[in-house]
């Protein structure tokens, strides 16, 4: 009897350890945002504006969370992207401050109205 059990628990776990490898060899096919939009402009080509929306509310049905999550996942990493090379082009241009050249335009005459000579 505790032979046929070894024997049996054995050939279950060498068939849950096959079926195990042949799902984790299978892998999760995630398209980066540009191939979608390639493969949608590509479907949706002769589509109706009603067909579109018809197509669009579809594939958000059956997209996975794992695509879901990735889409997330890249649009947050364009969004920082963008705001970092955002930042990057305002610090080329300085901080704001206007540069004097010394030729007195835009006296500092101040509530004067520009009447007299002094300050």
């Amino acid at each position: 009897m505790k032979t046929t059990t070894i024997l049996l628990n054995s050939m279950l776990a060498l068939a849950l350890a096959g079926i195990g490898n042949a799902y984790a060899a299978e892998e999760a096919q995630v398209q980066t945002r540009e191939e979608i939009r390639a493969q949608h402009r590509a479907e949706t080509a002769g589509m109706t504006v009603e067909e579109r929306e018809q197509y669009r509310l579809q594939k958000q049905e059956e997209m996975t969370a794992e695509q879901r999550a990735a889409l997330r996942a890249e649009k947050q990493k364009a969004k920082a992207e963008q705001k970092k090379n955002k930042s990057a082009t305002k610090q080329g241009s300085g901080n704001g401050a206007m540069l004097r050249d010394g030729s007195g335009a835009g006296s500092q005459r101040g509530s004067q109205g520009g009447m007299g000579m002094g300050r």
